[in-house]
């Protein structure tokens, strides 16, 4: 047994044939305590590793993607993250993380309102409490702007290192909570007087997928991504995707802190600000700042 736990190439062949068993059909719970009977906790790499593999040996992308939330719940609490690097103040990765706990606030007091709204009669009228929710997943729309950074700056890299099934999933990942938040913002928007009865159908169609959806997610880039990242891209990577973020945007934070990777010469940007002003919402030239 000692063996097992300490190979992580047999880690990572135990694991495959694990996520196998979630397509099966088996419970993502008894997987979970197989998993950690097994070997305890799984590095972040060796999760990588495996669904990269699954999908090379034909496991089709689609059928990760469909999955995908399974698996998250097989592996919540047992990926070791003991080992992962942290990004210091400024960094990419850094301002990605503050952008997740800004969403994850977010998360919590849509859910705290959506719970007063459980607990409430159905014939109530919770119109205030709904009005609270479309402001916070007014907020939470915001988070297109994460998406687009992780998705046109930081997988490009990726795909260039060939890992290739973990991005291509996440992006449809993303899609599907750009969608429910999409499904959500209609919803909430639809109504101006709603009754407790009324909000909780509609909390069950619509709402709690599009919390989870964005949780789930947090959990993902937090416990996986990031972590794989930084052992993956070098530090004048890192700054090309620092240098690109501003014209994106950020999401629900404005990072304050200048960053600079330590210890290479780092290249002379082509019209590095070319005039423009930085602000939390993107670059803007003078003029369209003035036009606006």
């Amino acid at each position: 047994m000692s063996e097992l736990i300490n190979n992580n190439q047999k880690r990572k062949e135990l694991l495959k044939h694990m996520i196998l068993q979630l397509h099966e059909g088996k419970a993502a719970e008894a997987v979970k305590q197989q998993l950690i009977r097994l070997m305890g906790k799984v590095p972040y790499g060796v999760v990588v590793e495996a669904e990269q593999e699954l999908i090379s040996e034909g496991l089709p992308a689609q059928e990760v993607l469909k999955l995908c939330d399974i698996h998250g719940q097989a592996l919540k609490g047992v990926v070791d993250l003991s080992e992962a690097r942290q990004a210091p103040p400024g960094h990419p990765v850094h301002t990605f993380k503050q952008e997740n706990v800004a969403l994850g606030n977010e998360i919590d007091a849509a859910q705290n309102l959506l719970l007063q709204i459980d607990n409430s009669d159905d014939t109530a009228d919770v119109s205030d409490a709904w009005m609270q929710l479309h402001r916070h997943f007014n907020n939470l729309a915001d988070v297109d702007k994460h998406y687009r950074r992780k998705e046109n700056l930081l997988f490009p890299y990726l795909e260039k290192y060939e890992i290739t099934g973990p991005p291509t999933v996440m992006w449809g990942k993303d899609d599907e909570a750009r969608e429910f938040l999409k499904g959500a913002m209609e919803t909430l928007a639809a109504a101006k007087s709603i009754t407790g009865g009324e909000a909780k159908a509609a909390a069950e169609m619509v709402l709690k997928p599009a919390l989870n959806a964005l949780d789930e997610m947090i959990y993902k880039e937090e416990e996986i991504l990031f972590p794989m990242c930084l052992d993956t891209l070098t530090e004048l990577e890192w700054y090309e995707i620092y240098r690109q973020s501003d014209e994106i945007g950020y999401c629900l934070f404005d990072p304050q802190d200048e960053w600079e990777p330590s210890g290479v010469e780092i290249p002379e940007p082509a019209e590095q600000a070319d005039g423009k002003i930085r602000l939390q919402t993107g670059s803007f030239s003078l003029e369209e700042l003035t036009a606006i």
